[in-house]
């Protein structure tokens, strides 16, 4: 099914409908000549497995978050597969190649477990196989990769705490992975009060779960890698500067002021977001405030779920992005360096619409014109609305740091979302997590052949080269863990244009040089050897 494309112009002028599969119409602002996106949206299917939040009900508030969703090649058979965190248990699709799978659950290792919440990946032994850690309402669960097959491994999660997202990164660049995870809110299901019961039970005269507020708030735990499959919990040192008046939800790892290290930021509903400098001791100051990251334009706190780094404006400089309760525009916050952020989503034209429940958000160049654009998965929360509970996605293009808005459809209730190239043909897909329905698989047809992709492998640095940025050209990105909510994209990084001179910056802050790669392939680069492998685009 060919899903047709929406949008709104850069200043809020409604567009009109298009027929399937056919280019929209966009109505001209005064003065600009508008033209339709090059790209449109194809449902490929395949995806069978209904996923369920917990019990299905909408009584807590634990109904309304889960199901993230992870790109990764758990076999090493070079095909990416595919991990949702599902309400009940895990569920894993291996890839067949010409993004086709199979549910390959039964074998996989994963155990049942009810209230999944969100997944990330990342090899923490450095041996080449990626290992998983989801995350839960009770303790998260690590799982080591075992050629193939995974098993449960000791972690210090303890306690019934509601964790939502997670990301692995090397804080302390010494070659392992440690972790981030961001915690919701204080939450006890055998005490938590039924819809109704107080004034944060109520939304428009509806009596729905209560939270967040109401509930108390909670703190993000960050964890190190010791070796060995060992972590410890060292937020009370590491993190020991951050106050707990937070929701934490989204978690996005980035090097935001450009200085070779990890910095963190996690999207918070309804409390300030959590912008964490990386001091490079072994520890995170709150910086949110006064880089101006925590609020929206008027100094508002924000329902924010899902959050992205990615350079809008191709001028180096790592920007925030993140999606929104209803009746607010996702944040977009330009980054001036020297940890001062600017807010632009009304000017960059990201305000058009507020009328969605934004969750999972992706980074992706959909027309292949350098500049990035990103999809948002959105959904209600509230079951008791009726068909206004399903909402179709968002996707906003970028064509010169404004963005046009689309709502392509179908409607669904959605959470997770995750970006890769399912089928090897040098575009990506979109994969999203809906509640209670089978996931999206969306491919994206619109510019082909007009650029490269980059996998890296680390040797001083961590195995999947996990914090390394690449500049190719004007365009800057980085090999990130986490990301949207609760999910992960594809760790191999993406790139437009032809014949781009490409450096790297290891995760241990060593540079190396490619030269300029041709179009129309994925090029395999391990740290100090340059580029190993070149797999042609199909």
């Amino acid at each position: 099914m060919r899903l047709a494309l929406l949008l709104l112009a850069p200043v809020c002028i409604l567009a009109q409908g298009m027929g399937s599969g056919k280019p929209p119409v966009i109505a001209k602002p005064a003065g600009r000549t508008a033209s339709p996106p090059p790209f449109t949206f194809r449902e490929l299917g395949g995806l069978t497995a209904k996923h369920q939040y917990g019990d299905g009900s909408s009584r807590y508030i634990l109904s309304m978050t889960g199901n993230g969703v992870a790109i990764l090649d758990f076999n090493n058979d070079g095909l990416p597969d595919l991990l949702f965190n599902d309400g009940r248990a895990p569920v894993l699709y291996r890839g067949q190649g010409a993004a086709k799978f199979v549910d390959a659950t039964a074998s996989s290792g994963f155990a049942a477990h009810p209230w999944g919440q969100g997944v990330c990946a990342g090899d923490i032994d450095n041996d080449g196989w990626t290992d998983v850690l989801l995350t839960y309402y009770g303790p998260s669960r690590l799982y080591r990769n075992n050629r193939g097959k995974f098993e449960n491994i000791p972690f210090p999660a303890s306690g019934n705490r509601f964790s939502t997202s997670c990301a692995f990164l090397d804080y302390d660049r010494d070659g392992l992975l440690d972790l981030i995870i961001s915690n919701y809110v204080a939450f006890d299901l055998a005490t938590a009060q039924k819809p109704g019961a107080t004034k944060y039970c109520t939304w428009e005269g509806i009596e729905v779960f209560c939270g967040p507020r109401g509930f108390p708030t909670d703190r993000p735990q960050l964890f190190h890698n010791d070796g060995n499959g060992r972590f410890t919990d060292v937020s009370a040192q590491s993190l020991k500067g951050i106050n707990g008046l937070h929701y934490g939800l989204g978690v996005a790892v980035a090097d935001f002021n450009d200085d070779a290290w990890p910095d963190i930021y996690i999207a918070c509903d309804s409390t300030p977001g959590l912008l964490l400098r990386n001091n490079k001791d072994g520890s995170f100051t709150d910086v949110a405030v006064e880089a101006g990251a925590a609020y929206g334009a008027d100094g508002e706190e924000l329902g924010s779920m899902g959050v992205a780094a990615v350079d809008i404006d191709g001028d180096g400089k790592l920007d925030i992005v993140k999606s929104n309760f209803i009746n607010e525009a996702p944040s977009v916050y330009r980054n001036l360096g020297d940890w001062f952020f600017v807010d632009i989503t009304q000017e960059s034209g990201a305000g058009a619409d507020t009328s969605a429940v934004g969750w999972g958000l992706g980074v992706i160049d959909l027309d292949l014109d350098t500049r990035p654009d990103f999809v948002i998965a959105n959904g209600h929360i509230y079951p008791e609305l009726g068909p206004k509970y399903k909402q179709p996605k968002s996707v906003y293009w970028n064509r010169g740091a404004r963005f046009s808005v689309g709502r392509p459809g179908p409607a669904h209730s959605s959470r997770g979302l995750a970006v890769g190239d399912l089928d090897g043909d040098g575009s990506q897909e979109i994969v999203i997590a809906h509640r209670n329905a089978p996931p999206s698989l969306l491919k994206v047809d619109g510019p082909k052949g007009k650029g490269f992709a980059l996998r890296l492998e680390g040797t001083k640095s961590n195995r999947g080269a996990i914090g390394a940025r690449v500049t190719a050209g004007r365009q800057v990105k980085e090999v990130s863990s986490g990301g949207s909510y609760a999910s992960q994209s594809d760790l191999a990084l993406h790139f437009a244009g032809d014949a781009l001179q490409v450096e790297i910056r290891w995760p241990n802050g060593d540079t190396e040089k490619l030269g300029a790669l041709p179009a129309g392939a994925m090029y395999l680069v391990k740290e100090g050897a340059g580029v190993v492998g070149r797999q042609p685009w199909r």
